[in-house]
């Protein structure tokens, strides 16, 4: 089956988007239309997160005491930090030790591939023309590519798009019949990761440089093959379209082959956001090749990894014990820390440059991962202040983020909570401390 927290993602653009309007001090006309939904542009001011000046910070025993009365009943181990966004602790329990993330882990991923490759980076999917009728379907990364023209502004690339634009230079050139190949080698190694669950194979994608509609097939079941899914969906266009093909196979695009279409995605940062706000594991792991292979590592579980990690540690952000073992936090061997994650989020609230990240983040009670949560009268003070990153695997959860307190100070939390009887146990300490920090007060 499919880890919980990709069961369901439900978002509300149209709130979500005013809050980043006011956040960005942007019009919300100018990001909600005539009805219709209108992203902000990745030239938008950076994200300022608010806040009071000189506002009075928790006392830190006060603060301790009240976060030591959520209960942990059923919970084997747990990991907390609250911190201002300069670093001075506030609260600690366990914070330095390695516990399994889930998909927190995906804003380490996003703030490498961002870091790495740029706010305006885009990744085509191409076909080119080897002479002889070969034309050859290149897959360029693309984690939102999909077969027919999506209605999502996230995802402008499609094959339907593609094999239009391949349809029109073929008539050009006077051409009816080709041989289709199709080159997913940008990335390399397992498509499904070695530390994921096997039962998870049926359901959960496998990660490739050529993948449409995230993996999925019609059915909801992820491809066993997506690069070979995607050719075979090109080839449908082209022959509807009249175009003969007279095989389909695997093979490596000659670099000094003709391009004869394109298409090519939205731009990282809005990826980013998109993929934090859902928890997109193909997006995610797909990031993470992409910035691994940007860097001259391999385009794998493993070089994506190791990039990871090596950006962590040039970045002082490194912390002892921790493992990094995929992009999205599928695998149940990754582990970081409590104040491993905090520091990340310090340094997304403290350069501009990740701003994406920020606007990326969940907000509870209204958007994304978190907006079916918060949900009892203990957590209600979390509502609308909490922003973070969710995480859940079967009996564990994390949650990191920033968040306002009732005094107007913004502070940074991580919490991870593993080994309980049931990841929704975990829901309730999680969201319950998170709550008692924005009551603060605690003084």
């Amino acid at each position: 089956m499919v880890p919980p927290e990709n069961l369901t993602a439900g978002v509300r653009p149209r709130r979500m988007l005013a809050r980043l309007a006011a956040l960005l001090a942007v019009p919300v006309a100018s990001v909600v239309l005539a009805g219709s939904v209108v992203e902000p542009s990745a030239a938008a001011v950076p994200l300022a997160v608010p806040a009071v000046e000189a506002a009075p910070l928790p006392d830190p025993a006060i603060l301790t005491a009240k976060l030591k009365k959520v209960s942990t009943k059923n919970i084997g181990k747990v990991g907390l930090v609250v911190t201002t966004t300069d670093g001075q602790e506030l609260a600690a329990r366990s914070a330095n030790t390695p516990l399994t993330p889930a998909s927190t882990m995906k804003v380490l991923t996003t703030m490498t591939a961002l870091d790495v490759l740029g706010a305006d980076a885009t990744f085509a999917t191409r076909v080119v023309d080897e002479g002889n009728g070969r034309i050859v379907l290149v897959g360029g990364g693309d984690p939102l590519l999909t077969d027919k023209t999506s209605t999502s502004s996230y995802k402008p690339a499609s094959l339907a798009k593609l094999a239009k634009a391949t349809l029109t230079a073929l008539k050009a050139a006077g051409r009816s019949k080709v041989t289709l190949r199709y080159d997913a080698s940008l990335f390399s190694g397992p498509t499904f990761s070695p530390h994921w669950k096997s039962r998870w194979k049926g359901w959960e994608a496998r990660i490739a440089a050529l993948e449409i509609n995230s993996g999925k097939l019609s059915n909801g079941r992820a491809s066993s093959d997506p690069a070979r899914t995607a050719a075979n969906a090109f080839a449908r266009r082209l022959k509807a379209s009249g175009v003969k093909v007279t095989s389909i196979a695997a093979a490596h695009a000659d670099p000094a082959a003709t391009e004869l279409a394109r298409v090519t995605s939205t731009t990282l940062d809005r990826i980013i956001r998109r993929t934090l706000l859902v928890s997109d594991n193909v997006a995610a792991e797909t990031l993470s090749r992409q910035a691994a292979v940007a860097r001259g590592a391999a385009g794998s579980f493993t070089g994506a990894s190791a990039n990871v990690t090596a950006w962590l540690t040039e970045r002082g952000l490194w912390k002892s014990g921790q493992k990094i073992l995929d992009g999205s936090g599928l695998a149940p061997g990754s582990k970081l820390t409590a104040n491993g994650l905090a520091a990340a989020i310090r340094l997304a609230l403290a350069d501009a440059a990740f701003a994406p990240i920020l606007a990326g983040l969940p907000v509870a009670g209204e958007s994304g991962t978190l907006e079916h949560r918060f949900d009892d009268p203990s957590e209600k003070a979390g509502r609308h202040t909490v922003h973070a990153k969710t995480g859940t695997l079967s009996g564990l959860a994390a949650l990191a983020g920033w968040l306002t307190t009732a005094d107007g100070a913004v502070l940074v939390f991580a919490e991870l909570g593993n080994d309980a009887s049931s990841y929704y146990r975990v829901y309730d300490w999680l969201d319950r401390e998170a709550a008692v920090v924005a009551r603060c007060g605690c003084r």
